[in-house]
């Protein structure tokens, strides 16, 4: 699991480094793939989330705008968000959980 804090009324911004071999440093390579928000914790706005270029570095970017924080409430304790990734099939695979505490 990842985290981090979400300040209240600010931009966050989650950069992820996915690997294929994480032992060999070796990152994987997202081309053709679309990143996605599966679930999350009812008390947030859902967040962008893209594939950084290039793809074969293995990077994901999730951003929630100051907007989409601007409604937490101070402690509301820790907000949860399960990314995934689709083919052009529609096969999906489920990534870890990233969970995040709101201050």
């Amino acid at each position: 699991m990842t985290r981090l804090t979400i300040r209240r009324g600010g931009t966050r911004r989650l950069r992820a480094s996915l690997y294929a071999d994480i032992a060999a440093g070796e990152r994987r390579d997202l081309t053709g793939l679309i990143a996605m928000v599966v679930d999350q914790s009812p008390n947030i706005a859902v967040p962008t989330v893209s594939i950084c270029n290039p793809p074969a570095l293995g990077e994901i970017e999730v951003l929630w705008t100051d907007d989409q924080t601007s409604t937490l409430s101070p402690g509301a304790g820790r907000v949860w968000l399960i990314i995934g990734l689709e083919n052009g099939e529609g096969e999906r695979e489920v990534l870890p959980i990233f969970t995040f505490d709101v201050e």
